[in-house]
């Protein structure tokens, strides 16, 4: 058989992009790196060139999932200016609909799946510029929205809710739990609730 050409401008993308597709279909454990490297199309050895193993190449899958993150906080502040509780509440929504849309990818980022103790530089700085962009976020509600409380608490306190709606969504268990066949209505009133309990 005659290998298919290698089109992409950029191989690691390329190959970061094929494991994510891979990951939403196979799970973590039985991704590879020749798996990867036959999905995108290029020589087994191709991967090697930018990734040392496979779980160099799920950090930098994990880091693609944070930076995706900071881009909508980002997107949203410049959308919503000046209406905090909007950003905070859209920024909620866009978890959410993330781990829907890749819960493998939102278990690979939170699941505990990748060793602390050999993170990248790479998936340490998106994990950081991420929750930067979350305080940030969260710190245009502070004397508006919320009352005063240190902002690491209102941050965890949102961050906790909402993940725990995620997990819940990307299960498909709001409707056993909530009797709802409109999981955005479900949201959109536990972070009501969860906004009320931190109001000034």
């Amino acid at each position: 058989m005659t290998r298919r050409p290698y089109h992409h401008g950029d191989l690691r993308a390329a190959l970061v992009e094929a494991a994510s597709a891979l990951l939403e279909t196979e799970g973590a454990a039985a991704l590879s790196l020749r798996r990867v490297a036959r999905a995108a199309g290029v020589s087994h050895a191709a991967p090697y060139r930018h990734f040392r193993d496979k779980h160099a190449l799920l950090e930098a899958v994990a880091a693609a999932g944070f930076r995706v993150l900071e881009d909508r906080l980002e997107d949203l502040e410049q959308r919503f200016t000046g209406d905090p509780r909007r950003q905070i509440l859209e920024a909620c929504r866009a978890y959410v609909a993330e781990a829907v849309a890749r819960p493998e990818r939102a278990h690979l980022m939170f699941g505990g799946i990748l060793d602390p103790a050999r993170r990248s530089d790479e998936l340490h700085a998106a994990i950081e510029e991420s929750f930067a962009a979350l305080v940030a976020t969260v710190r245009r509600g502070e004397g508006v929205l919320f009352r005063d409380l240190p902002t690491r608490d209102l941050v965890l306190t949102l961050w906790s809710a909402t993940h725990g709606l995620a997990l819940l969504a990307a299960a498909g268990q709001l409707h056993d739990l909530d009797r709802t066949t409109d999981p955005e209505a479900a949201i959109e009133r536990v972070l009501g609730h969860v906004f009320d309990g931190l109001a000034r």
